[in-house]
């Protein structure tokens, strides 16, 4: 009866596990995709259709586009905008969790 809350970038690594994680443990699944607005054009909404629509996987999104853009803000050096995703990721990530989970 457990929840398990997975965050989907759309990558290879978090879709082949959401697959797997939903084949095993069904509705138990609830998938957080972080739309962080750095995408392919599109590419958000290819996320969603693959899993959401085509898979039945439960799927939150969560739009974080102002977020990142703001962290970012004045940032050229790769390695630091590297870890503003990261860290920011983890903060959408742990906000929806929080949300999700007072539902």
């Amino acid at each position: 009866d457990k929840q398990v809350l997975l965050g989907l970038s759309g990558g290879v690594d978090s879709s082949v596990v959401a697959a797997l994680l939903h084949k095993a443990i069904g509705d138990q699944l609830t998938c957080v995709f972080v739309d962080n607005g750095l995408l392919r054009l599109h590419e958000g909404d290819q996320v969603m259709q693959v899993f959401a629509e085509n898979m039945g996987v439960k799927v939150v999104r969560v739009d974080a586009e102002d977020r990142f853009l703001t962290a970012l803000a004045g940032e050229s050096e790769p390695e630091a905008k590297r870890k503003i995703i990261g860290k920011t990721f983890i903060d959408v990530f742990a906000d929806a969790a929080c949300d999700i989970s007072e539902d």
